[in-house]
């Protein structure tokens, strides 16, 4: 009995050390996965980055935002590379309709820039079909259309489509002329 107790613990001993000797090297494994994937957004951000078209002096400048208010900034690569703004220092009222009752509401300064590159008449097409309200726009690129109702504006230049959501006020004739004025700057850069 003795002998199978001692055999039993030798095992578990075994069994312990071994799955130690495997965890390290899952560990550095990871670690070199993580590595490359920090590494690689560099490359990506690099090459097709949607923040790289305006800066964000300039869009501040184009929106009205103080110079040293923060800027909440997330470029992001999801199904097409993503710029996000956002001024949690800057906000705007809407009223809205709740139950009967009108009410005042608040929300931070945003804006959004989405990058599609190699887009074609048709990809624009089937992107602007979503627009409820969509207005065509004259004068901006190849095709351009605003949403009231999403705040965006999409349009089309040198075979890159960019999807441009603006949210500063809560006119929305004054976010359209917003999204006008940058998309002239990002075309500019195209």
């Amino acid at each position: 009995m003795k002998k199978s107790l001692l055999l039993i613990t030798i095992c578990i001993f075994v069994i312990a050390c071994g799955n130690s000797e495997n965890s390290k090297a899952e560990g550095t494994q990871t670690e070199a996965i993580t590595n490359e994937k920090e590494a690689a957004p560099a490359v990506t951000e690099s090459a097709s980055s949607a923040c790289s078209f305006v800066t964000e002096s300039k869009i501040k400048e184009v929106l009205g935002i103080p110079a040293d208010a923060p800027t909440e900034m997330k470029d992001v690569m999801r199904t097409y590379p993503t710029c996000f703004y956002k001024w949690e220092s800057v906000m705007f009222s809407t009223k809205r309709t709740i139950a009967g009752k009108e009410v005042s509401l608040d929300f931070p300064a945003e804006v959004t820039i989405v990058l599609v590159n190699n887009a074609s008449e048709k990809m624009f097409e089937t992107s602007t079909k979503v627009y409820k309200d969509g207005e065509v726009q004259d004068g901006i690129g190849d095709m351009a259309m605003w949403g009231a109702q999403m705040s965006q504006l999409t349009f089309l230049a040198k075979g890159t489509m960019i999807h441009l959501y603006v949210k500063v006020s809560g006119d929305s004739a004054a976010n359209k002329a917003k999204a006008v004025e940058l998309a002239a700057l990002i075309i500019e850069k195209l």
